[in-house]
């Protein structure tokens, strides 16, 4: 350039020629799948983009090798795909010229699934294979998309595509579209005859629960990608059947808010997308359907004892590219999503977590935060300096270790008026006691201590009050804390 750009709202164009072949296989983040009505191409990735420049580091030029993902900036996209006119396209964002792609019965269908809560078909099982089903007259079809505050745009095109639709409902009031663009190998209800049904709740869900959607369409599109995500666009396996189909949409769609939305440094800190993801994963399959596909309970005694403070598993603040690579999937996806189930359910409880998280996510949105600006945001909004969790969990890589050393009767004037149960913090991780006390009589109480007890000590006298004999004492019978040691627990 031969002049710097100025403040207050220069611009400068840039164009650029450029070409690459497709890979069949691009390292699940882009690819092309051999169905049997032809291929499907799923492109990202597909063009230079700016370096983020933040506060913190400035320039990010962090390079992609693979585990670290990507640290994009935000901004609105128009782009334009020219296929032959046998394909259907599906993009990031909203389909700008349905009368000049669509048939003319695609056309009608595509404005009933817009209004409509079930699922339209734009084009079966039956039509693919039908040259009816596509427009005549032209070689190529020019598809034009636009997308509004997002990161990056992502597309797929096939003349194998099954299409359907819904209408998905905000909020707001506002409305997305629900799409599933799949090969008839993936029709059935045991698979993607399902997504758009999937896609919905999904979008529905987060939207009521963190932060509304803000894209006009989300389009799930069955190819020979794993799992990968884009703004208003997602890859998935097209062999995924029932739970693992709902799962993989569900999952790769909770990306949109994390790192989509709240748009953290996945170069540096993955665990702040797919552990959010993760996290946020569970409360979604619990509620599709009654919990159709909800998960099982874990078992932290058996995580405690085996992952959390075990050195082998490194510590989750190393970059992606810096760990080993066969503790990503724990580092980055499970302890992430183990520790925010612990703040939730243990700690802060549903309501007081789900309110913070969400003010985390609305402070957040379209913006670059770092790890300690979600903890100052979860301590604000909680309420509670929650920095020895932090420490312990994210910061540091500790253990957990509660023991009953004790259990006294204590008596006024010789009458048993109350029992005296000794707990020991024997490692640096601390934690709320939670204990069952059982009396001769049959009775059983919980008693809860908050974690405050430790601030100051490493070993907490918990009264039981009565003059029944007490016959046991258990420590987290449950099982919900990462407690290394069980042995001691009772």
């Amino acid at each position: 350039f031969d002049d710097a750009m100025t403040a207050n709202g220069d611009v400068i164009t840039i164009k650029m020629d450029y070409s690459y072949i497709v890979p069949k296989v691009g390292s699940d983040r882009t690819g092309h799948l051999t169905t049997k009505n032809g291929e499907i191409y799923a492109i990202a990735q597909w063009y230079p983009k700016m370096c983020v420049y933040d506060d913190v580091t400035g320039w990010n030029t962090l390079p992609y090798w693979g585990a670290g993902e990507f640290y994009c900036e935000f901004g609105d996209i128009n782009y334009s795909v020219t296929v032959p006119s046998s394909h259907i396209v599906m993009g990031s964002g909203a389909l700008l010229n349905p009368k000049e792609v669509f048939t003319t019965t695609q056309q009608q269908r595509w404005a009933q699934a817009a209004n409509s809560d079930a699922t339209v078909q734009i084009r079966t099982v039956a039509e693919v294979t039908d040259p009816a089903s596509r427009p005549s007259g032209k070689p190529t079809l020019t598809w034009k998309f636009r997308i509004e505050n997002a990161r990056d745009v992502a597309w797929s095109s096939s003349k194998a595509f099954v299409l359907d639709a819904a209408r998905i409902n905000l909020p707001s009031g506002k409305k997305s579209l629900a799409v599933s663009a799949h090969p008839v190998e993936s029709a059935g209800r045991d698979s993607y005859g399902r997504g758009v049904e999937y896609v919905k709740a999904s979008i529905e869900h987060y939207s009521k629960k963190w932060t509304e959607y803000p894209y006009p369409m989300a389009v799930n599109v069955a190819t020979n990608i794993g799992g990968m995500e884009y703004p208003g666009i997602v890859f998935c396996g097209w062999t995924a059947k029932n739970g693992s189909a709902w799962g993989v949409i569900d999952h790769e769609f909770g990306h949109t808010w994390y790192p989509m939305i709240v748009g953290s440094n996945e170069r540096k800190y993955g665990w702040m997308d797919e552990g959010f993801n993760t996290f946020i994963n569970t409360l979604s399959s619990a509620e599709f359907n009654n919990g159709e596909y909800k998960e099982g309970v874990t078992n932290m005694h058996n995580i405690g004892a085996r992952v959390i403070g075990n050195p082998a598993f490194e510590n989750i603040m190393l970059i992606p590219d810096g760990m080993k690579e066969q503790n990503i999937g724990v580092n980055l996806y499970s302890k992430t999503g183990w520790g925010l189930h612990l703040l939730r359910d243990q700690i802060l409880g549903a309501d007081r977590f789900d309110y913070a998280f969400r003010e985390y996510t609305k402070q957040w949105s379209f913006k670059h935060p770092t790890p300690f600006d979600f903890f100052r945001s979860m301590d604000n909004a909680a309420g509670e300096d929650l920095s020895w969790f932090w420490k312990s969990w994210f910061v540091n890589n500790w253990k957990m270790d509660q023991g009953i050393t004790d259990v006294k009767p204590v008596l006024t004037n010789g009458v048993v008026t109350r029992t005296d149960i000794t707990v020991a913090n024997l490692e640096r991780m601390p934690m709320p006691i939670i204990l069952e006390v059982k009396t001769k009589s049959g009775r059983t109480d919980m008693i809860k201590v908050p974690v405050d007890v430790w601030m100051r000590n490493t070993s907490w006298a918990v009264r039981y009050m009565g003059s029944e004999e007490v016959i046991s004492v258990t420590l987290d019978p449950q099982k919900v804390l990462p407690d290394a040691n069980a042995t001691n627990n009772t």
